[in-house]
């Protein structure tokens, strides 16, 4: 019997903040969640009201209590993210809620976790105020103060010698055949010590640490208090019924993804009986079910959809009951930041082992073998997977290429052993990658809002990437996109390989549509798609409408055969 307590908490994981713009008459709740945790560990935690955020945390379960549909849906930024872009992106996802949710029934919870900008981010809180403790010229300074006392000393010593030895060299012709090695020796010394302070000003294994020990941990004590602050409303003496449980949805995008993955394997239940018997519920602490997981641009592994062993994304998919993934093949933030930083840690053997599962796209080629680099068609987009009435075995629609010369399906990176395996003598097991729908935006094209002035608004333009429409990316196409990337990352204008999928207009309304409504709602509020008619024909007519809207748009989709057969085939 749950035992329920009155005592205050200490809450000192987050604060809350009403997101700017909050609709008066509470048509969706939406907060800031600010994690308290500082960027360096020296740093105060920020400080925070418990007593206030307590207040929140039960208005929230009152206006849960109170809805006849409720739900909560949490967005989790990436890596490198600016605390200001992130709150934007979180006004943009709330206004698009009070627009398509129904009232009274959603939560929606901008979650920000500690994380750092690699050029620094003035808008950081640090202790207890906002400094400028968090500029780029700070980082530089601490990057070399932090130094092992050896390695500063080494590559002090080292730089030194170098121009001294080169200054030698420059005014005399003796010993040339002594100071040559030397230079080179001090040279590399210093190289190899300068690579680990731009690894660390890079951010990427700081953020890695500050998503493990404090982004999942802060979140899953925030998921906690608001099952407590329901559970003692309700008086619970045991968990709610599957029917009157709150829906609990993610959104992650980039590094947020292995927030969110992580997070659900915390809050299940190892032991229990349908964990045990590898069919978990969906059901989580006294008044959740998990219900949806969106995934744009991943940072997680490409082995993360394997079917090969059991691994941290298949424990929590099994809880969810829709899952999606929004990819592209330009992604240079995942293909050459992400790829590059983990190549020290993650434990694969080849290079296309190495690759992200933001970097996963629809097959082009028939096998490794296969180098032939065409343009794409029309019918080449929309859903791809759904032959004569049925939808494929999406494990068999993907794979991960850098080029025309360098491209890996999915059943060459396990082999066909594996393939063969779940066809033949497993078919009713589904791997990982067929519980997804995965939307690959190489070509999309469309309008976009948060364009620089000398863009054109009114054009329609490649979102994530040039849109090419070829069946791989060559060395100069990706020359040409890695300019344009840097260009935009400096605010002069260009393609945001990584995060474009949030300035499109189809593309915020699908991943919104999806997280809020689910996937059967949304084809139902698609134009010349009427809400009320659920028949099995209605249905595959909204599919038939989805489809060619993507197709449109220059998106490929490979849908989840579940997604088939309990929204569409009903």
């Amino acid at each position: 019997m749950a035992v329920l307590t009155n005592a205050v908490p200490d809450i000192t994981q987050f604060n809350m903040t009403p997101i700017d713009g909050l609709a008066p008459d509470q048509t969706v709740l939406g907060y800031y969640v600010n994690s308290t945790a500082a960027i360096n560990i020296e740093d105060n935690p920020l400080e925070t009201n418990n007593e206030a955020v307590l207040a929140k945390i039960r208005s929230i379960a009152d206006y849960l209590i109170a809805s006849p549909e409720p739900q909560i849906v949490i967005s989790i930024h990436g890596y490198g993210t600016q605390r200001s872009d992130a709150e934007k992106r979180y006004q943009k996802i709330y206004r698009h809620a009070t627009q398509i949710c129904q009232p009274q029934t959603s939560v929606f919870l901008g979650y920000l976790w500690p994380s750092e900008k690699p050029t620094g981010d003035r808008s950081a809180p640090t202790g207890d105020r906002v400094t400028d403790d968090n500029s780029f010229g700070t980082k530089i300074k601490d990057a070399f103060s932090a130094l092992p006392i050896l390695l500063s000393g080494l590559f002090w010593g080292g730089l030194v010698a170098s121009l001294a030895i080169a200054f030698l060299l420059i005014t005399t012709d003796d010993f040339n055949g002594l100071l040559t090695p030397l230079l080179i020796g001090s040279v590399l010394m210093s190289a190899g010590l300068l690579t680990l302070i731009l690894l660390r000003l890079s951010t990427y294994f700081r953020d890695n640490y500050r998503a493990t020990n404090y982004g999942v941990l802060d979140l899953v004590e925030l998921i906690r208090q608001i099952d407590q602050a329901v559970s003692e409303k309700l008086a619970l003496q045991e968990p709610l019924s599957e029917a009157k449980r709150i829906k609990l949805s993610f959104l992650g995008h980039s590094m947020g993804c292995f927030i969110v993955t992580n997070t659900i394997r915390i809050l299940s239940d190892v032991f229990d009986t349908g964990s045990i018997n590898q069919n978990p519920p969906a059901e989580i602490g006294r008044v959740f079910r998990l219900e949806r997981l969106i995934l744009v641009a991943p940072d997680i592994p490409a082995e993360s959809i394997m079917p090969r062993r059991s691994n941290f994304l298949r424990s929590s998919l099994r809880r969810c009951k829709e899952a999606y993934v929004f990819s592209n093949e330009g992604d240079l933030a995942l293909r050459l930041a992400s790829t590059t930083a983990n190549y020290f840690s993650f434990p694969a053997r080849k290079r296309s082992s190495g690759y992200r599962l933001g970097n996963v796209t629809v097959r082009h080629f028939k096998g490794q073998a296969d180098h032939q680099n065409y343009s794409l068609q029309d019918q080449n987009y929309g859903i791809v997977n759904q032959k004569n009435g049925t939808v494929e075995s999406p494990f068999q629609y993907l794979e991960v290429r850098a080029s025309d010369r360098e491209h890996h399906t999915l059943e060459e990176l396990r082999g066909n052993k594996v393939l063969k395996e779940h066809l033949t003598e497993a078919p009713n097991v589904n791997v990982v990658a067929d519980l997804f729908t995965y939307f690959d935006c190489t070509d999309y094209v469309d309008f976009q809002d948060e364009l620089k002035g000398s863009e054109q608004p009114e054009q329609p333009r490649g979102v994530v990437s040039f849109a090419l429409r070829k069946a791989a990316l060559n060395l100069i196409d990706y020359a040409r996109l890695n300019i344009s990337y840097f260009k935009q990352s400096l605010g002069f204008g260009g393609i945001n390989v990584h995060g474009g999928y949030f300035n499109g207009v189809w593309s915020q309304q699908v991943i919104y549509g999806l997280a809020f409504i689910g996937f059967q709602r949304f084809l139902a509020t698609l134009p010349d798609a009427t809400s009320s008619d659920r028949s099995t024909k209605a249905l595959e007519h909204k599919l038939d409408n989805f489809s060619t809207i993507c197709q449109q748009k220059g998106i490929q989709v490979v849908l989840a055969p579940i997604r088939y057969e309990k929204d569409v085939n009903v």
